[in-house]
């Protein structure tokens, strides 16, 4: 657990000093199209995963070769990750990187389409993580794209109050995702980032109702950003899941999610706290040393699993970006 008390912020006001002249948000890309995933879908409804896997290997090498707006896509992440390999070993790397990323999509898909008798799924601390959100006090979730996040948020029923997803469902990823797969989008309560002030008013008016809300800590989805070193260079994070629990005093709870086998994740949370007396913080501060906890966890996690975390963006760059579009 990273020790960092109490904290609180008064207004509902400051939401739109947050959101306020938000840069557009990019599309997310589009990795294999509807015939592909068509394709993979299939085949796990037909004959299960192995043979997606299968097929997944055959085709990736040509997918990596030929298209090269994915190794564009995957070099900021991997130069930084892996700075020392040759231009051969960082190709090498870029399909196996991908090759990761496709069988956690398989998975993802076989979640929703097979069911969750499939899957094995470790849990590290769920019974704390319950106890937490039990207590009613509100809990922000901070996701990332690392492993199989969406595996994290379909065991999320375990926490026994309702959570609230803050994430953009784009039309080229419609019926791709778990819930969708499984017909059981009712469960889960979505909320658009596109959403009036981002939907931050309705997440914190979850978080006053001691529900929980799960935002991601590693896409801004067009909201705002604050730099922070990440594996050595600054980097562009959001801030309104640090912001959101400043306002509403809710916990905050960082939870990555790896893929250790066929069908088989790890969930990790850690709580997040500030260990300095929120009276001598200003705002900036307190989600300043947020932020810094959030990134300590994720750069923990890419050195045990650096083939896992799958933000295809150019994360280092979108801060020049940002200041020129806003």
């Amino acid at each position: 657990m990273y020790t960092l008390g109490s904290t609180s912020v008064s207004s509902l006001g400051e939401v739109a000093h947050l959101m306020a002249d938000r840069p557009a948000h990019r599309r997310s890309p589009d990795y294999g199209g509807r015939l592909g995933y068509a394709i993979f879908h299939w085949l796990i409804r037909r004959l299960g995963v192995r043979p997606a896997y299968l097929l997944l290997a055959l085709v990736i090498p040509y997918y990596v070769l030929c298209r090269p707006s994915a190794r564009r896509a995957a070099l900021p992440y991997l130069r930084r990750r892996f700075p020392e390999l040759s231009r051969l070993g960082r190709l090498i790397t870029t399909v196996r990187y991908f090759y990761a990323f496709g069988q956690v999509l398989i998975d993802q898909a076989a979640a929703g389409i097979l069911g969750p008798e499939h899957f094995t799924i470790e849990f590290a601390g769920a019974e704390e993580l319950h106890a937490l959100a039990q207590s009613k006090a509100g809990m922000v979730l901070v996701t990332s794209h690392a492993g199989g996040w969406q595996a994290a948020m379909a065991n999320m029923d375990a926490l026994d109050v309702p959570v609230h997803f803050q994430i953009q469902l784009e039309p080229h990823t419609a019926g791709r995702h778990f819930f969708d797969l499984a017909g059981q989008s009712e469960r889960f309560h979505v909320i658009s980032p596109s959403a009036y002030l981002g939907g931050m008013v309705e997440l914190a008016q979850a978080l006053n109702s001691g529900e929980c809300v799960a935002v991601m800590g590693d896409r801004a989805w067009g909201g705002r950003t604050r730099t922070a070193a990440f594996l050595g260079e600054p980097a562009s994070f959001p801030v309104s899941p640090y912001h959101l629990t400043l306002l509403t005093e809710a916990e905050v709870v960082v939870l990555l999610t790896a893929r250790i086998g066929k069908c088989a994740y790890r969930i990790e949370q850690t709580r997040i706290m500030l260990h300095a007396d929120r009276a001598v913080m200003s705002r900036d501060e307190a989600i300043d040393a947020l932020l810094r906890a959030y990134v300590r966890c994720l750069e923990d996690y890419v050195a045990r699993y650096p083939l896992m975390w799958f933000n295809l963006f150019d994360f280092w760059n979108l801060n020049r970006e940002n200041a020129e579009s806003s």
